[in-house]
């Protein structure tokens, strides 16, 4: 005769999942996994109470209370779920890993430059984006380079804002595979970081999309005072341009993403500055 299996505690495997994934102080993450634990389990006793099975109560319970992923990232993105309990080694890793994303995401949006340059060099015409400013002098070393690449060209001005125009998008193209290439090592290491159950569970304790914000919008910024200020400008105004572009709307995207973070920093700030 078959035996009958002992049905799964959904409940039981949702807890021990959170306990291995939590990057807390032992003692802070005992208290997240047993006011975790309380909660579901009275839950579940309401939908037993309201009729249903055991399983059906256990999986509204879970679906009530959120994902282990989701509390997990609601605990680690406090700072101290950065620092507290974790070793110099830890801190030290997650610093790297989120140089290493940032590295990443950095050289696919100097890609994505590339291709804006390229549609301005369409739109608006190669003087666009390679004309230098008037004033700018050239070695005659660098002009008989350019003359070389660029026989059809009748002066050195006009090779140089072909070999610039044509630079800016075969570069930056470059720049965005490569990018490609860093995100797909990154994304492989933190695979087998998860396999592994190591590393932590989001980058920063829940920071780098601010992190990001910050960095990228400070790029936007200098390349924009830059081009205005006509400060190491040797090109047309579409090299500068399309990178402060790019790097705007990458900041945009990623301040959306840091809304969680911004708001609970502000709230330490209050209730740092009520304490006072």
């Amino acid at each position: 005769m078959a035996s009958v299996s002992e049905p799964r505690d959904l409940i039981e495997e949702y807890v021990s999942d959170l306990r291995r994934r939590l990057e807390l102080a032992p003692d802070e993450a005992a208290l997240v996994v047993t006011e975790a634990e309380d909660h579901l389990r009275e839950t579940e006793a309401c939908g037993l109470a309201a009729g249903m099975t055991e399983h059906e109560a256990q999986l509204a319970a879970i679906s009530a209370f959120g994902s282990v992923t989701a509390v997990v990232r609601a605990h680690a993105s406090r700072l101290a779920g950065f620092t507290r309990g974790r070793t110099p080694a830890a801190i030290l890793g997650d610093l790297i890993l989120a140089g290493w994303k940032l590295a990443g995401v950095g050289l696919i949006t100097v890609g994505i430059s590339g291709l804006v340059v390229l549609l301005m060099n369409l739109a608006f015409g190669r003087a666009f984006t390679g004309q230098a400013p008037s004033g700018v002098s050239f070695r005659k070393a660098a002009c008989a380079y350019w003359m070389s690449l660029w026989p059809g060209a009748h002066t050195c001005a006009t090779a140089h804002m072909l070999e610039a125009s044509s630079d800016a998008v075969a570069l930056r193209a470059g720049a965005g595979v490569m990018g490609a290439a860093v995100l797909m090592a990154y994304g492989i290491a933190r695979y087998v970081q998860r396999r592994r159950a190591r590393g932590p569970v989001v980058v920063l304790a829940g920071y780098f999309p601010l992190l990001a914000t910050a960095v990228f919008g400070t790029g936007a910024l200098g390349l924009a005072l830059a081009q205005l200020t006509g400060f190491t400008v040797t090109q047309g105004p579409g090299t500068y341009l399309s990178g402060a572009i790019v790097a705007a709307v990458a900041a945009a995207w990623y301040g959306g993403r840091a809304r969680p973070a911004i708001r609970h920093l502000m709230r330490g700030w209050a209730r740092y500055a009520s304490a006072r």
